[in-house]
């Protein structure tokens, strides 16, 4: 049949068609198809749609699916979206994918997502790959609400790249878990700004390892408060580089016991300044 004839069909004649008969159309004439003729492929006959077919739809014709349609369709045909087809689904419709389903989305396609899209995955935001988290743009990152935040795992939080944690908010930083902070690598904290760092809970600090605070910047380690600097472990004293060592206020200092005092080595004591060198004098003639 000629494209002419296939545009011509009615709603009627679209829904009565097999799954076999679906399956069969190519490319081009699934491309002629109306919005409404789409919107007539039954549930049963969705599925036999190739992911050949499914790229040829065109975003009117994805928009038209409903959400009966969406939720009949399989992994497989998830995978084969692009990016301007995920886009043009409904906020419910991508809510009721699947965790397979989401899983299946392509690294390409997954920047299709908007940030409403992306608060409708909330629920199956952990069947997002390390790939696809990493494949989210930075406008993506910072749209993701706390809730979100909370709810991804160790993997995908490692997953997060220097420029996706700078776009983070505030209270999305905040919003990580303890158990789920020590993920992140050195580049990646060290990308964080004051603000973010400053964000942090005493509880996050606390889990930080000592790898992770040797890569802290000063402006990092200056934006910690003297609780959080106390409760640095003695092994994440003497991490703190030289370059870093000067982000720590006298209040800081005062605020470290003696076997801290005693962690810091010998670089450390030569990068501090006059200040500082004070400070630590006048801290241990009070402990």
């Amino acid at each position: 049949m000629s494209t002419t004839q296939i545009a011509s069909m009615s709603t009627d004649v679209i829904a009565s068609l097999g799954s076999n008969q679906i399956g069969a159309l190519t490319s081009t004439q699934i491309a002629a198809l109306s919005t409404n003729a789409i919107g007539a492929i039954s549930t049963a006959s969705v599925v036999a749609l190739t992911s050949k077919q499914l790229s040829a739809m065109s975003t009117d014709q994805v928009a038209a699916l409903g959400i009966d349609q969406v939720t009949a369709l399989s992994s497989s045909q998830i995978a084969g979206l692009s990016s301007g087809a995920i886009a043009a689904m409904s906020t419910d419709e991508i809510a009721a994918f699947s965790t397979d389903e989401v899983a299946a989305i392509s690294t390409k396609a997954i920047s299709g997502l908007s940030t409403d899209q992306l608060a409708a995955l909330s629920a199956n935001v952990g069947s997002l790959s390390s790939k696809q988290i990493a494949a989210l743009s930075t406008d993506q990152v910072a749209s993701l609400s706390t809730d979100t935040v909370a709810a991804l795992s160790s993997t995908q939080i490692g997953a997060l790249t220097s420029r996706q944690i700078s776009a983070l908010s505030t209270a999305a930083i905040g919003a990580i878990e303890t158990a789920d902070i020590g993920s992140l690598s050195s580049k990646v904290l060290s990308a964080m700004s004051t603000d973010q760092v400053a964000a942090l809970s005493l509880d996050q600090v606390t889990a930080l390892t000592s790898s992770q605070i040797a890569g802290l910047t000063s402006g990092g380690i200056a934006a910690m408060s003297t609780d959080e600097i106390a409760a640095f472990s003695t092994d994440e004293i003497a991490a703190i580089s030289t370059k870093s060592i000067s982000g720590l206020s006298t209040e800081d200092i005062a605020g470290l016991a003696s076997t801290q005092l005693n962690a810091l080595n010998s670089r450390q004591i030569q990068a501090l300044s006059d200040e500082q060198v004070a400070a630590v004098i006048a801290a241990y003639s009070s402990v």
